[in-house]
């Protein structure tokens, strides 16, 4: 052992029985970790953002050279994401960056901020750190959130032009958030806390502030990114992009005055443009991207729009009209009141009125694709109507199967259970997939597909079957189906 591994190890504090989450209290170790990280990290392949298996392999090699015990694990992980994506945070002009601070780093006895739906907006009364801190930020060009973990700002960063975030948080926070920015390919760089507990945390300042104003000029490498194919999924959604795409097919564009022709039209614009992930409509578009781009779709810089024509954004909308229109009639199937955060549609405008909303999309969904003909040429279109009308049957069937199932007191096996769940789910991300593949000529293997987006469906399911589980007030919408007796695996 070298004499500063030496230093180091002397150097160490351990707290009995904590987990990996532990922070080193010397600040010898912490830059003895983060000299090794930079070192470790050296050999990573840059094309793809790092799983979690890898950075818990390399941070382990870090603790490894310093000898240092397996509860510093976490931080080691931390440092050596941040190694991974320094040069391209750094070369993101800091107008492009984000701040996002803990609100926990306030003086809670005395602070005089105030809290909304987007976190705590500083008073900056000066009796904690995050007044200095939101200045230097602001002054370098800096956008700033005060708010807990990254799901405050992840809408902000897929619908805006955030290309960076510099995050201060404790481990447990950076482990649950940060992994969803390495899913996006957004570089980012983490600053744990020196303390947790949620009440007047602290932080190195120092480390904070030199990340803030790192600054290079280019990045040797760019990681692959799928951030500027969500960036124009959520763009399609648009009212002023949806409208034109849309256009064709709109009676309000022929009679602009309010008429009841047009009421179930209105309500049917408004409800697709409302909440949702948008996760089936970006698998057609990343799907039709890479199948016909490859990893051009997915570099970051590259002028995504330019990639997806106006035949497949319909295409990608008509997934997500057929998707609307079974929550419609999911939501008065199942009597749920609240959808994204709101009164289902039903609750607003009566069953009768919900129901042809949603048939009316249904047909809108069809009729996207079916005028794409000439587009797309009439054999794509063709097949990918043949998948899609397979998709909208198998749905219904496995809609049935839970109604019926429901109706006899929900007594099924687990196999049982995730059979249902995939066949309400994985037939529209297999379409979803299938449209995107197909309309980009690509060749890939159906059977393939199916399975994937199989056990997709599973997965998706159990998650949000355990999502029911949670307070009304983090889920925003009522209906528990384990307690409804519905079958799930639970």
């Amino acid at each position: 052992m070298s004499q500063t591994e030496t230093r180091v190890t002397a150097a160490v504090s351990v707290t009995p029985g904590q987990d990996i989450k532990q922070m080193p209290a010397a600040p010898a170790v912490r830059a003895a970790v983060r000299e090794t990280a930079e070192a470790v990290a050296a050999g990573m392949d840059r094309a793809t953002p790092p799983t979690r298996d890898e950075l818990e392999s390399r941070g382990q090699a870090v603790l490894d050279r310093l000898g240092l015990p397996r509860c510093f694990l976490g931080f080691a992980m931390v440092e050596v994401s941040n190694a991974f994506w320094r040069d391209q945070f750094e070369a993101v002009p800091a107008r492009r960056r984000m701040l996002l601070l803990p609100h926990c780093l306030r003086d809670d006895g005395y602070c005089a901020g105030q809290y909304d739906a987007e976190g705590l907006h500083c008073a900056g009364c000066g009796r904690c750190v995050i007044g200095p801190l939101r200045e230097a930020a602001l002054g370098l060009g800096y956008e700033v959130v005060v708010a807990e973990g990254t799901s405050p700002v992840t809408t902000g960063v897929l619908e805006g032009e955030t290309g960076a975030i510099l995050g201060v948080a404790c481990l447990d926070s950076l482990e649950k958030s940060f992994a969803r920015l390495a899913d996006l390919g957004l570089p980012h760089f983490a600053v744990p806390l020196l303390t947790d507990g949620c009440v007047r945390t602290a932080v190195e300042l120092e480390v904070v502030q030199a990340a803030m104003q790192a600054r290079r000029e280019a990045a040797p490498v760019s990681t692959h990114s799928p951030l500027g194919l969500w960036r124009e999924t959520q763009r399609t959604f648009q009212p002023e992009f949806l409208s034109a795409l849309l256009a064709p097919y709109r009676i309000v564009a022929v009679h602009p005055e309010p008429s009841a022709l047009a009421t179930t039209e209105a309500l049917a614009w408004q409800w697709l443009q409302k909440g949702g992930k948008r996760l089936r409509p970006f698998v057609t578009l990343a799907a039709y991207a890479v199948g016909q781009h490859g990893w051009r779709a997915l570099t970051p810089g590259e002028a995504v729009a330019a990639l997806l024509p106006d035949a497949v954004r319909r295409l990608a909308l008509a997934i997500e009209a057929l998707h609307k229109a079974s929550l419609v009639h999911d939501d008065i199937e199942d009597g749920d009141a609240c959808r994204y955060g709101e009164p289902t549609l039903h609750r607003t405008h009566g069953v009768p009125t919900a129901l042809n909303v949603g048939d009316f999309l249904v047909g809108l969904g069809y009729r996207l694709i079916a005028g794409e003909a000439g587009a797309l040429g009439a054999e794509c279109v063709a097949d990918i109507l043949r998948h899609l009308s397979a998709a909208h049957l198998e749905l219904c069937r496995g809609q049935g199967a839970e109604l019926l199932i429901t109706s006899q007191g929900g007594q099924v096996t687990p196999g049982e259970a995730l059979t249902i769940g995939a066949r309400k789910t994985a037939p529209a991300f297999e379409v979803a997939l299938y449209a995107g593949l197909r309309a980009a000529g690509a060749d890939f293997n159906p059977g393939w597909l199916r399975q994937f987006a199989t056990y997709v469906g599973e997965g998706y399911q159990v998650l949000n079957d355990l999502d029911d589980w949670l307070s009304e007030e983090e889920k925003g919408r009522d209906g528990q189906d384990a307690l409804a007796v519905r079958p799930t695996i639970l």
